[in-house]
């Protein structure tokens, strides 16, 4: 049974697509940290701190849920000017996807986890610059292409450089394509 202080959040892994991220981030050269390419992953949802019965809840249901592997194509950059980042999304979220992210929702609404303070907006965090003016000069990127085929959940670990992440537990999607 795991117990957890730490904030958790389920994401899928991106290693697969981290040499490509790694040559945009080269290519935007912003000033702050970047996102090594080990912690790479697109944010599905923030849970926050569970409690035991919380989590063990979340951990049988997860396995239980369909969700095909899906196709995105990354093709837009933007930034939170809150959590100060710089990230590569797509601007089309394929409807599988948004499906599962609000059946998610319900099933973490009847756990009582607090529901996202936006709406989803499915990215991966390639900078956490000190100065957000940046922003407004983001060039236009090559779409890059990425198969989702796991989902995994993540601790949080507060670190010097920020936070690290540490996957806790995964599963393979279903093999059945969507979008």
């Amino acid at each position: 049974m795991l117990t957890q202080k730490s904030p958790l959040f389920l994401a899928f892994p991106a290693n697969a697509i981290a040499a490509p991220l790694q040559k945009l981030q080269d290519r935007l050269a912003l000033p702050g940290p970047r996102t090594p390419s080990h912690q790479l992953h697109l944010t599905l949802r923030f849970l926050g701190k569970l409690n035991n019965s919380q989590l063990n809840s979340l951990l049988k249901q997860l396995p239980r849920m369909q969700l095909p592997q899906c196709q995105l194509t990354l093709n837009q950059l933007g930034g939170f000017t809150r959590s100060k980042t710089v990230w590569i999304g797509p601007k089309h979220i394929p409807e599988s996807l948004m499906s599962f992210y609000q059946d998610l929702n319900n099933r973490c609404g009847s756990l009582k986890l607090a529901p996202p303070h936006k709406a989803y907006r499915p990215h991966i965090t390639l900078f956490r610059p000190h100065n957000l003016a940046e922003l407004s000069a983001l060039p236009a990127i090559t779409p890059i292409s990425y198969h989702l085929t796991q989902l995994a959940l993540y601790r949080s670990i507060p670190s010097a450089q920020g936070s690290d992440y540490e996957i806790l537990e995964s599963w393979a999607l279903n093999e059945q394509t969507s979008d």
